[in-house]
């Protein structure tokens, strides 16, 4: 890590400790909230529980060594995307119940388990591990550790006491129990009438003109994904045929999640109509190295989520201060979803964002 991103590590750690940060108004799950300037607002995610981030240990196995307890009350800065979306920046606590993350913002607050319940099975008494190291990324110029933590994942350069979660201690077995908890539908799918108000809602909103803006607006009305692509496990779908899209927010567990698929699937409506942009774009950039992110080994899908993390950013940054440390925040889009940055610079360019505070950092050779 350099001197400066230390520096700013340690002055966000210290903010967070005295919660200045934590005291912020938190939108209230289950309702739409209005874009505010900057285009975007988060909204808090149930603590919830996906199988596959999961890695399960027998109880009554001890690793190899001595076991070094983490100090509970520790901070951890880094960037948290929950559910593969967009990072959010802030810090994570360690306490022995769970880990708590703040957003820098003071909007997102949420929970995570340290350690899974205690369950049985024939082989014996375990628990789950819920937090494990992914992976480490050098493509920042550092080394960046990449942790999946309860169905998201959580990326420091400083990981400190998460290594030690990581690896399951003896201790955390000795912690209380906690039930994953499950996570609850934006909306009823079986209320029609909720599910195309939410929708109806959703595409008349500010945040929608945005993204119509920069990918233009479907011929069809917004409609609910059917039966065919539930069965595929789509959240959204967009046919190029028909210029038609679908989304299923009956399926959905936050609003951040129910904009972010929109903006994919209008993603794919401009990918389908500007290959030769996008191919030129495209040239040198990297594939997705988690292989539990969605888009990995998919082109097409990781594009459309590149396209999408890129508008996420300039709405996010559309009344920001300071563009060397959004650039740096950019940086760590660009290692989740390799190909943000050039769209980015890309989307900058366009008429919608021609007033955006970073446009000539990012458009005049100055930006990384």
């Amino acid at each position: 890590m350099t001197l400066l991103a230390g520096a700013r590590a340690a002055a966000l750690a210290a903010l967070l400790a005295l919660g200045t940060l934590g005291n912020a108004r938190v939108p209230a799950p289950g309702r739409l909230e209005r874009a505010s300037a900057d285009g975007y607002l988060a909204a808090p995610l149930d603590a919830g529980a996906r199988d596959d981030t999961l890695r399960a240990r027998l109880a009554g196995t001890r690793p190899d060594g001595r076991p070094t307890r983490t100090m509970f009350g520790s901070l951890v800065v880094g960037y948290f995307s929950p559910r593969g979306l967009p990072p959010i920046q802030g810090a994570l606590t360690v306490t022995d119940t769970g880990l708590v993350f703040r957003s820098a913002d003071g909007r997102f607050r949420t929970t995570l388990p340290v350690v899974g319940p205690v369950r049985e099975s024939a082989s014996g008494r375990w628990r789950a591990s819920a937090i494990s190291l992914a992976y480490v990324d050098g493509a920042l110029g550092r080394d960046s550790y990449v942790f999946r933590v309860d169905g998201g994942v959580f990326e420091t350069d400083v990981p400190g006491p998460l290594m030690d979660l990581a690896a399951h201690p003896s201790w955390l077995d000795d912690l209380r129990s906690r039930e994953w908890v499950a996570e609850h539908a934006l909306v009823d799918a079986r209320d029609a009438r909720a599910v195309g108000d939410l929708l109806a809602f959703l595409v008349a909103s500010r945040y929608a003109d945005s993204l119509y803006a920069v990918f233009g607006r479907p011929a069809q009305t917004v409609g609910v994904v059917g039966a065919r692509g539930r069965a595929a496990g789509r959240l959204g779908e967009y046919v190029a045929s028909l210029d038609s899209l679908a989304l299923d927010p009956g399926r959905m567990t936050s609003e951040r999640q129910l904009r972010h698929t929109l903006a994919h699937e209008l993603a794919h409506r401009w990918q389908a109509r500007s290959a030769p942009q996008l191919a030129a774009l495209w040239q040198g950039v990297a594939a997705i190295h988690d292989p539990k992110r969605y888009g990995y080994e998919n082109l097409s899908e990781q594009q459309a989520e590149a396209a999408a993390f890129a508008v996420h950013f300039l709405l996010a940054t559309a009344a920001t201060r300071g563009g060397e440390g959004q650039l740096e925040t950019l940086d760590h889009y660009e290692l989740l979803v390799p190909g943000t940055r050039s769209l980015v610079r890309y989307f900058a360019l366009q008429p919608a964002f021609t007033g955006h505070p970073l446009r000539t950092l990012l458009t005049m050779g100055r930006g990384r």
